[in-house]
């Protein structure tokens, strides 16, 4: 098969694709349309958020009919890698957690992840995290790591809570400025902040107040550390707070055996996977 021309891409937007790639051998035509879509999405030829063409011009750029064309878009909006927008078109996705979400919440379900595990492993990142944070984060990411703390301990509803708990940690691994790092760590703290407020029977706000107090001096203390620019502590503080969240774990029936496989917990994995879809 002769080699596909290089796709000219034309200035973010409404991308227009000029070239024909030519017909397709077939099998495998979705395939390999996919893979080349793919392709051009990742090295940023096709921009995040840019409108992909319409179907129409798809389908003659690369030797396909219109199912074809449907099929591959289908597909890669199911890698996270595409978004439909009915009535309006396909766009490629304008963030990357809906990507990192898909596939680790399809990765922790294959492989029967325990939540526990996720939090050992969250343990590890942000241990990474403040080693980093310490010659990297600016005082102004520091106030607002310090803030978020603090609403950690006055918050005064669920949502507050929860909020101020998410805000907290994922503030705190993008102080770290990897951005890998901060991909991985946002989807294990909503995943985790959506497990463990939603494996409590319904409780009142003091509850859950409380509840978020109670470890609210180990965030401030790992503030603290990273305001003393002290790796040792500050990863010391960390890995105290960490320790007392798995024991916390342990403590909730729905939680200390549970795997990510498990049925009853699968409406938590969808959802976080369709909010970090959103962006």
């Amino acid at each position: 098969m002769a080699r596909p021309r290089a796709a000219q891409v034309g200035p973010p937007g409404d991308i227009g694709l000029r070239g024909d790639v030519g017909p397709m051998p077939r099998p495998k035509v979705a395939d390999q349309m996919i893979s080349l879509l793919r392709a051009e999405i990742v090295s940023g030829a096709l921009p995040r958020g840019a409108r992909l063409p319409p179907e129409r011009e798809l389908a003659q750029r690369f030797g396909v009919s219109g199912p074809t064309v449907r099929e591959s878009i289908r597909a890669l909006s199911a890698l996270g890698l595409i978004e439909v927008r009915h009535g309006s078109g396909a766009y490629v996705a304008p963030n990357i957690d809906g990507i990192v979400a898909m596939s680790l919440g399809t990765l922790v379900q294959l492989e029967e992840v325990g939540v526990e595990e996720l939090i050992r492993l969250l343990a590890v990142l942000n241990g990474y995290a403040a080693r980093l944070a310490i010659d990297r984060a600016t005082d102004s990411e520091i106030a607002a790591i310090r803030q978020a703390a603090q609403a950690t301990i006055t918050g005064t509803t669920v949502d507050d809570i929860a909020d101020a708990i998410t805000q907290f940690l994922t503030s705190f691994a993008e102080a770290a400025h990897d951005r890998l790092l901060s991909a991985l760590t946002r989807f294990l703290v909503h995943l985790l902040t959506a497990l463990e407020m939603g494996s409590h029977e319904p409780r009142s706000a003091e509850f859950w107040r409380r509840w978020s107090a109670s470890a609210g001096s180990l965030r401030l203390a790992m503030v603290e550390r990273l305001e003393e620019r002290d790796p040792e502590r500050l990863v010391a503080a960390v890995a105290e707070y960490h320790d007392v969240v798995i024991e916390r774990i342990k403590a909730v029936p729905a939680l200390r055996d549970a795997r990510l496989s498990d049925p009853t917990l699968a409406t938590f994995l969808a959802r976080v996977v369709a909010d970090s879809s959103r962006g």
